[in-house]
């Protein structure tokens, strides 16, 4: 590689790292700030923040009466929901030990929690032990019925919601990733460094005969 393909590289390497810092910003902890918001129509509004945003409550049945957590947010201009992970000491209720998390587009989530129908919804899944500690932002674009989206989720608003119908209280520890947007020059200088290193690769391929692909004892002389 050049000198000055090397430098190019680095330098967009470096440009995308700056671009996703990861110190903690703003998030909720109900344990703290009190109970989030349990309906859709009017969603708690949070402030979240370039990096990990750490969102923890909790759900579950209680004398019959299911406790939903509604919040909204707001990503600005030039930024992204790069992932969404379910943190260790998020905990479950019943047999199958899943909780439920949508989203839907906006400042309120209008979707009935008891309609039985994902229309109107973003995404939606179904969370559990198995994901902890996983990224779980493309599962929920996933959702069957939902309008669905592919990760990172772009600048605009929108309402999240959280559930656990099961008897008991189930903890939730969602750590919600904000990143900036890559500046186009930086996302042009990487894409020239890769294709350099791709075009490298291919002369070295075209300099170095092929390895004989069929069953042993088949190689042509030469080979």
């Amino acid at each position: 590689m050049s000198r000055t393909l090397a430098l190019g590289f680095a330098c967009a390497l470096s440009a995308a790292c700056v671009c996703s810092p990861a110190h903690a910003a703003n998030g909720w902890d109900e344990s703290v700030s009190g109970d989030l918001s349990n309906l859709g129509a009017g969603p708690t509004s949070l402030t979240l923040g370039l990096g990990s945003n750490l969102i923890t409550g909790t759900t579950g049945r209680a004398a019959g009466v299911v406790d939903r957590d509604y919040f909204s947010f707001t990503l600005p201009a030039g930024t992204q929901l790069q992932a969404l992970r379910v943190l260790p000491g998020s905990t479950f209720l019943g047999v199958s030990e899943l909780s439920f998390i949508a989203v839907q587009a906006g400042t309120q989530l209008t979707v009935s929690p008891t309609g039985g129908s994902a229309e109107g919804l973003l995404g939606w899944w179904h969370f559990g032990v198995n994901d902890v500690g996983t990224d779980i932002l493309g599962l929920i674009g996933s959702g069957f019925g939902a309008i669905g989206f592919v990760d990172p989720l772009p600048a605009g608003s929108y309402a999240f919601w959280v559930q656990d119908t099961g008897t008991g209280t189930a903890r939730y520890r969602l750590d919600f990733q904000v990143t900036a947007v890559p500046e186009p020059a930086a996302a042009l200088l990487l894409l020239a460094g890769l294709a350099g290193l791709a075009a490298r690769g291919l002369r070295r391929a075209v300099r170095r005969p092929a390895a004989w692909p069929g069953p042993r004892g088949s190689c042509p002389v030469g080979c």
